[in-house]
């Protein structure tokens, strides 16, 4: 899916919930390709093994809850700009883990019964480059980052409900 022309310039103006659906697009994509990276510890192993190989960096802005995770975090921000890795924030957790998909099991016993997948963690996404070219939604993606990376503060992308 590509985005017309009027919802490139909105999304290039900074109007994050057109950028949300763009976002959303990528995403989905990523994950029929099985492009993403789920969770703070498995994205810190790509990053040391591949960082040359990610496109994007997804990091929720509401998972301050915990300290720990907190400093997780600004180390990862800070690797990223160091060896510029694209990073994009969302406004939600919740919805990042909704959008791609993964429901939470009823019963600890659905996971060990194999009725149920384990969540996924969705506190950090990684989207790794395709094999073949970029798709016109990532390419909108990549421009959005462009054009708002020397902002301050970053805007937080609005993921659709």
């Amino acid at each position: 899916m590509t985005l017309g022309d009027d919802n490139k310039e909105s999304m290039l103006s900074g109007n994050t919930s057109t950028t949300g659906a763009a976002l959303k697009d990528v995403l989905q994509e990523a994950q029929c390709q099985g492009r993403i990276t789920y969770g703070v510890y498995q994205a810190v192993k790509t990053l040391e093994m591949n960082p040359a190989g990610v496109m994007l960096c997804i990091l929720p802005e509401d998972n301050f809850q915990d300290v720990t995770l907190h400093i997780h975090f600004t180390l990862l921000e800070a690797f990223c700009w160091e060896n510029d890795i694209r990073l994009i924030k969302v406004d939600s957790a919740n919805k990042l883990t909704r959008l791609l998909g993964e429901q939470a099991p009823r019963h600890d016993n659905d996971i060990a019964a194999g009725r149920a997948l384990r969540t996924q963690d969705c506190n950090c996404v990684l989207l790794e480059y395709p094999e073949q070219n970029v798709s016109d939604a990532e390419s909108d993606m990549l421009e959005f980052y462009k054009s708002t990376c020397e902002l301050c503060p970053r805007p937080v992308v609005t993921l659709p409900e």
